[in-house]
């Protein structure tokens, strides 16, 4: 456009001036168009070439990422040079947009890559860190896919390093990560079952039920028959626990109430012989022998376990004046820690032949 302006202002400019003095302006005039144009066109080839060195720069700057990644296996330091190549594309313009799209594709994968990393090193807070940087790197550059996978990871590592304070017995750290990983999954059942057993570990009761109740509901809503078992298992077998202490305590009653909230998780054999026992103390001796006698039923363990019920069992009938049942009874608690007191009851109490 530019040479077409120049060359219609000589054409015209000829026809129009004729003397010397005009001829000798219009030369100056003409020369120092062209010099003008020369300028321009010179400035304009210089533009395109800075332009292909500066894609050129890119391409290079993303291979560099490329082979960090790729032959080192250096993400972290991958993922800053294709930020590099990402401002450089950005500064040539739409001429290396393919490459800047390249770059952008794989920075949330690599740091996806370096969190996973730090998993399998089971370095569990740097992985809670890469996987937080991770989700914030896959915001910006729009990888939903990433974004979902890197959200997915957070709440199981958090369960896990809650875990590892767990069996620490770093109570109040426990919880507060099984508390992070129920604000970023709020039906997370084993989160709430773990809360439970460390409520259970300090013996704050209405706690733990309260954490394993909501892990047995959230599972039964999920179809997961599995762990609403576990849930059910755990109270019951808390609260058996604790009617055992009571009951140590000469506390029957309360024995009997912490009993009866543990029948509403199921049953056990162990529930049962508890109940015999403090209905025993307080001389309910039918009741007694009717919890004894399903105790033995779900009961599948060895010989020692037994014998501490056939004991009780003895004791009811002994309450009940059936002194041949009793005998019985007692012959076959003859094991164990329950030998010398059954021999008692047998040889002392009884007179049994």
């Amino acid at each position: 456009m530019i040479l077409h302006a120049f060359l219609y202002i000589y054409t015209n400019a000829a026809q129009v001036y004729t003397n010397t003095n005009y001829k000798n302006r219009l030369m100056k005039a003409v020369t120092s168009s062209l010099t003008l144009l020369i300028v321009v066109m010179f400035t304009i080839s210089a533009y395109g070439l800075a332009e292909a060195q500066n894609r050129e720069e890119a391409i290079n700057t993303f291979n560099e990422g490329f082979v960090l990644y790729n032959e080192e296996g250096d993400n972290l330091a991958a993922i800053e040079k294709f930020k590099e190549t990402i401002a450089i594309a950005e500064q040539v313009g739409s001429e290396a947009d393919d490459i800047r799209d390249r770059a952008i594709g794989q920075i949330p994968r690599l740091a996806f890559m370096h969190a996973a990393q730090l998993v399998r090193a089971r370095e569990l807070e740097n992985a809670i860190e890469a996987f937080e940087n991770t989700i914030e790197l896959a915001e910006e550059y729009g990888d939903d896919q990433i974004l979902s996978r890197a959200q997915g990871n957070l709440p199981p590592l958090y369960l896990n390093l809650g875990n590892h304070h767990f069996r620490e017995e770093n109570n109040d750290r426990a919880l507060e990560y099984y508390d992070r990983a129920i604000e970023l999954r709020p039906n997370y059942v084993t989160a709430y079952y773990q809360k439970g057993l460390v409520h259970r570990r300090i013996g704050d009761l209405d706690s733990a039920l309260e954490n394993f109740d909501t892990s047995i509901e959230l599972a039964r809503e999920e179809g997961d028959e599995e762990n609403v078992q576990r849930g059910q298992r755990a109270a019951r077998d808390y609260m058996v626990y604790r009617a055992s202490q009571a009951i140590e305590e000469e506390n029957y009653n309360r024995a009997l109430d912490l009993l009866n909230r543990a029948s509403g998780y199921g049953e056990s054999a162990s529930m049962h012989y508890r109940f015999a026992e403090a209905y025993n103390y307080l001389e309910r001796f039918s009741d007694a022998l009717e919890s004894a006698e399903r105790a033995l039923e779900l009961e599948d363990g060895g010989r020692a376990d037994q014998a501490r019920i056939y004991f009780e069992l003895g004791m009811a009938h002994k309450g009940l004046e059936n002194e041949s049942a009793a005998c019985n009874a007692f012959e076959n608690a003859l094991f164990g820690d329950f030998q010398s007191p059954a021999q008692h009851e047998i040889e002392h109490e009884l007179n049994c032949n």
